[in-house]
Parts: structure tokens; C-alpha cells; sequence
């Protein structure tokens, strides 16, 4: 975890990179925007969009958008996005 708690905070792990990936906003009012690709059939294509925006009312906002086919998984409720490689 971060020693400076932002509105938004990203961290992940690639497969062969050695540094992870990681960090937030500077900004009191930034945001992050994150895309994940994934093969569809040999294409890459747009598998799922992350929002994260810090209102003007000081709520706080994450918006999730696939934009291939879902589904959720039962019971943990998770969001799965399948292609075939």
C-alpha cells in the first residue's frame, strides 16, 4: 500500500517486468483512466474501461465499462470477460 493515501491509487503486475506498476493522482481533483486489451479470434481488441473521477462534490467514483461480452461468475460475483487467444 502506498505511504500517501490519493483519491485513486493503481498497482498491478506483468509478467516479465520486473518493477510493478503503480500510482495515483496528483491532483486533489485527478482521476485515473486505465484500458485492458485482450485477443478476440487473432484481433486485439478493447476488452474493459476504468474510470476512477473525484466529483466536484467531493464524492469519489469508480466506473467500470466492458465493452466485449460478460458474464458474472456465481458466487463471487466477479465480472468475466472469455476469447478464444
Amino acid at each position: 500500500m502506498p505511504k500517501v493515501v490519493r483519491n485513486f491509487w493503481v498497482a498491478g503486475n506483468v509478467d516479465g517486468r520486473r518493477s510493478r506498476i503503480a500510482g495515483g493522482p496528483r491532483a486533489r481533483d485527478g482521476g485515473i483512466s486505465l484500458t485492458l486489451y485482450q485477443r478476440d479470434d487473432g484481433v486485439v481488441a478493447t476488452a474493459l474501461k476504468v474510470y476512477c473521477v473525484a466529483c466536484s462534490d467531493g464524492t469519489l467514483r469508480v466506473e467500470v465499462e466492458p465493452t466485449l461480452p460478460y458474464s458474472f461468475t456465481r458466487p463471487e460475483g466477479k465480472l468475466r470477460i472469455e476469447t478464444k487467444r
